[in-house]
């Protein structure tokens, strides 16, 4: 039960209290000893602290909310599923960064979360500690939204009263812009790329003449119609519901037609083998290919740059822009436009293309460099101008 009592060297009451998950606190109630009115008020805050109390002890939930208890099994349950697989392995490597943080800090419960945890997470996060690799300000933005989510949650369950970190008021930065590779630089990556696994070569090959994410260039071989030319990708970004069928360059025939002549129709296009490591996946290793390769000398780039470099193409062969977001099933102008990569030399021909009227040629002006009259006689001619003499010789004004 709570109760309050004095400390020494303290003019306030002091509260003793049990937290919901079964952890005894002592607080200062800011209120003093020494007064009849501040001390029934100690008196009442002790009154709150027991309903409390008798509250939690009714929801035995509460003693399980503790966020190690119930984070995985949250989202086990909710996006372990074929459709939302990938959301899955985001929000797997989210939770592995936010949960080293709450261990760090000693936070266990969703009710110790205060909203000054956000900005600590911020300075936490970019500076990488406690086993964790440093990451850019959007990165631990991104996690400190996950965590936002996990909160909410956490209120919906009962083990939090609100979630302070819902707005937390921290503005993402704008990301650097991802170049679109050169002719040089595509001929420099296939020639690196013979000394690398065969399935990174598949996936390039694919990448750059679609435009289509990393992720989604390991097709099934059953959504490739060799007879049609089509591909189909089921599970773009967005969901099954993005589905979309693409024609096929013929580039991509020979190489498809070999795939499925070496692989069984129920299988993709190319099997990924990582290091064994439980966090690897093919986008580590194409980060170590561009940002950790001195053969290469390309970390300015990414493989996400050939989905730039296809849709920069595109608009300098003057392929409307509506027939380039259905290419790469962009949903919006204002997402497409992104992934443009124009500059003024791109756009000379289209600029002369523009006519107008021609405009006739100006007269030649007057040349004041040289007065065409001495200072004299031009000042005896506006003395002239001012005065006129009448019919009878007199002035006139």
């Amino acid at each position: 039960m709570a109760s309050k009592y004095p400390r020494a060297h303290s003019p306030f009451w002091w509260i003793k209290y049990k937290t919901p998950e079964g952890d005894y606190r002592c607080v200062s109630s800011g209120l003093r000893r020494d007064n009849v009115k501040e001390t029934r008020s100690a008196d009442k805050l002790v009154d709150r602290y027991e309903r409390e109390e008798s509250k939690s002890a009714t929801n035995g939930d509460r003693q399980h909310s503790a966020f190690v208890e119930w984070v995985p099994g949250f989202l086990e349950s909710n996006y372990n599923t074929p459709e939302t697989a990938k959301t899955f392995e985001a929000y797997g490597w989210r939770w592995h960064s936010v949960a080293k943080f709450l261990t760090a800090n000693q936070i266990k419960y969703p009710r110790q979360i205060s909203y000054d945890h956000a900005w600590k997470y911020l300075e936490w996060r970019k500076a990488g500690k406690d086993g964790i690799k440093a990451a850019s300000h959007n990165t631990a933005l991104h996690e400190i939204k996950f965590l936002s989510m996990l909160m909410t949650q956490a209120v919906r369950r009962g083990y939090a009263e609100g979630n302070p970190l819902l707005h937390p008021g921290i503005q993402k930065h704008k990301p650097a812009e991802k170049p679109a590779m050169t002719d040089e630089e595509i001929t420099k990556i296939r020639a690196e790329l013979a000394r690398w696994p065969e399935w990174m070569r598949t996936s390039f090959e694919i990448a750059i003449y679609t435009g289509c994410r990393q992720g989604d260039t390991n097709i099934p071989l059953k959504d490739v119609d060799l007879e049609a030319k089509t591909i189909t990708l089921e599970k773009p970004k967005g969901g099954a519901e993005r589905a979309f069928t693409v024609p096929m360059r013929e580039e991509l025939v020979p190489l498809f037609t070999r795939l499925k002549a070496e692989r069984t129709n129920d299988q993709t296009a190319f099997d990924f083998v990582g290091t064994g490591s439980k966090w690897e996946k093919p986008s580590k290793m194409w980060w170590r290919f561009f940002k950790q390769n001195d053969e290469l000398n390309l970390p300015h780039l990414t493989f996400h740059c050939t989905r730039v470099t296809f849709v920069t193409r595109g608009a300098k062969q003057g392929v409307p822009q509506s027939k380039m977001m259905k290419l790469v099933n962009h949903a919006s102008e204002e997402i497409h436009r992104v992934y443009q990569r124009l500059v003024g030399a791109d756009v000379c021909e289209e600029l002369n293309a523009i006519k107008f009227p021609t405009a006739a040629v100006p007269a030649p002006q007057p040349s004041y460099d040289a007065p065409a009259h001495p200072a004299a006689q031009r000042r005896g001619e506006r003395k002239s101008s001012q005065t006129h003499h009448s019919e009878d010789g007199t002035k006139a004004a």
